[in-house]
């Protein structure tokens, strides 16, 4: 979730006041540094003489922020907003907070009261963009990602955004040139390629998805959703064999996934191993896994489909 480039804009505010006040100075050193513990104390102890602060509350709340302390943050934004109502920086910190707990009309109306101080703002606009898309208004989400790129064409949160819009939308070779272009910007990701393999199965392209899949777990050898997919796509296209492996691979590292046992099991069902079969449906119905939830169906006629 980035900050680009209105984040910048509050640590300029406080760098611009601090260099006269040694605590806020130390402060702000330490949230750089990513030390968030302890700038908290300097920045708290600004408020001691001066409790309306607006550099120090700014500093406290993208500390709180860090530590993931979001509903402490929202408290501290407000009390900025209630010293000063048009404070751009505490609007956007507000929606921001909002969103990571899951409060996304919340967030999607903080975000708007930001966009009108600061029109086509690209972060903001990306902020509104993934509101809408957990709202599942996936058309207001790809418009505001897009103006967002127009904008700023190498901003990778919108990319990352609009990207997942396409792919919700089944617009999998759409999608695919998003995730392509995340890949240039930030080629070592092992998510992207997740993501990038998951548009090759839904467009039937197995070989490239296993490719993106392999990289992917290349990068990141404990993956779980890289290792996944790679056993969908390899049962998907006939190669039952490897792609218990890769379920296998799954389980190694989270045993307490249904969804792989269940895969796994259909997967040996289809090879006439119908007792280990049996074997590995009952975990993954211990593991609250059942048939409804499969991921990969065959079909007598068709062969195999995804989701």
């Amino acid at each position: 979730m980035g900050r680009h480039p209105t984040f910048l804009k509050i640590l300029e505010g406080i760098f611009g006041t601090s260099r006269n006040k040694p605590d806020l100075h130390h402060g702000e050193d330490l949230l750089f540094l990513g030390r968030y513990q302890e700038a908290l104390l300097f920045f708290k102890r600004v408020l001691e003489n001066d409790p309306q602060n607006i550099h120090a509350l700014s500093g406290i709340a993208l500390s709180l922020e860090h530590l993931e302390r979001n509903k402490d943050a929202i408290a501290v934004y407000r009390r900025i907003l209630s010293i000063d109502a048009d404070n751009s920086d505490a609007l956007l910190g507000m929606a921001i907070c909002l969103e990571k707990t899951g409060r996304f009309e919340d967030a999607l109306s903080w975000y708007e009261n930001d966009l009108k101080k600061n029109p086509g703002a690209p972060d903001i606009l990306v902020g509104i963009g993934r509101c809408c898309f957990e709202l599942k208004r996936y058309q207001d989400a790809l418009r505001n990602f897009e103006s967002a790129l127009m904008q700023y064409p190498d901003f990778l949160d919108a990319w990352i955004g609009k990207g997942n819009t396409l792919f919700h939308m089944a617009r999998y070779e759409d999608a695919a040139e998003c995730f392509g272009k995340i890949l240039e910007l930030h080629h070592e990701d092992a998510g992207t390629w997740v993501a990038l393999g998951r548009c090759m199965s839904h467009l039937g392209r197995f070989e490239q998805a296993i490719t993106c899949f392999e990289k992917a777990t290349e990068l990141d050898p404990g993956n779980v959703a890289a290792w996944f997919e790679k056993g969908l796509c390899l049962a998907g296209w006939r190669r039952n064999t490897e792609a218990i492996r890769a379920y296998d691979r799954v389980l190694d590292l989270d045993p307490a996934c249904g969804a792989a046992y269940y895969e796994k099991g259909y997967s040996l069902e289809i090879l006439g191993k119908e007792a280990e079969a049996a074997k590995c449906y009952e975990k993954a119905r211990m593991h609250g896994h059942s048939s409804a939830q499969s991921r990969v169906h065959y079909h007598f006629i068709n062969g195999y489909s995804f989701y």
